[in-house]
């Protein structure tokens, strides 16, 4: 499931049929790489927050479904846990890859799969409107500081999910070289299907000029 499925999502006690607020952030264990937290506000622009375990959740759709109540009067701990979404990624060597806008994480275990990427790390831009990115899990190395350390050669297996127009100019080198790539990338592949129908034209025209010459003889030659 992808982060925006979840967020803004009205939460509704199953118990009472009691709508018990929005959710408004989710919290990121990023030693297990799990999604544990689900906090919810009253409206999604004000109001004091509460917040419920990603386990608690029963069934997301239109709403997300809890048990009851209950499930937001446990006192839960909030070290070491990260919202992820705005986090610079970057390599050991500081070259900037992107910002994190979202993720997608296994809803029954909370486990994360991928950051998805792009220049602002702003959730709540369309995709359409900018090119983004997934980032394995596997490649991240650590959380600090409000950055996603990634191994040098991450930028190399970022997979594209969206081409945008608007985006690429106002972060780093090593985000427009990914940029260039996956271009560079498409142009070849379609410099490719056209040489293939080319080549099948030709191969084709020969064949047709041979029946053409046949019908062309005498029946007494034949």
């Amino acid at each position: 499931m992808r982060r925006s499925s979840m967020v803004a999502k009205q939460v509704i006690s199953i118990e009472s049929a009691l709508g018990l607020g929005f959710v408004s952030q989710l919290w990121v264990d990023t030693l297990s790489w799990n999604v544990v937290i689900v906090e919810v506000r009253p409206n999604l622009l004000s109001g004091d927050s509460e917040r419920f375990l990603l386990e608690d959740v029963c069934q997301v759709g239109d709403v997300v479904l809890v048990e009851n109540e209950r499930v937001m009067e446990n006192e839960l701990k909030m070290v070491g846990l990260e919202t992820l979404v705005g986090y610079e990624v970057v390599t050991p060597g500081r070259r900037s890859i992107g910002k994190v806008r979202g993720y997608t994480f296994n809803v029954n275990s909370g486990a994360l799969e991928s950051l998805e990427l792009d220049s602002f790390g702003i959730s709540i831009i369309p995709s359409s409107l900018v090119s983004t990115y997934a980032l394995f899990v596997e490649d991240v190395l650590e959380v600090a500081s409000d950055k996603v350390f990634v191994h040098e050669a991450a930028a190399a297996r970022l997979q594209r999910l969206t081409k945008g127009w608007w985006g690429a100019q106002n972060v780093g080198k090593s985000f427009n070289e990914v940029e260039e790539y996956y271009d560079l990338e498409e142009d070849r592949l379609a410099n490719d299907r056209r040489t293939r129908r080319e080549f099948r034209r030709r191969r084709s025209r020969p064949k047709s000029r041979e029946n053409q010459d046949d019908l062309d003889l005498p029946m007494d030659f034949l």
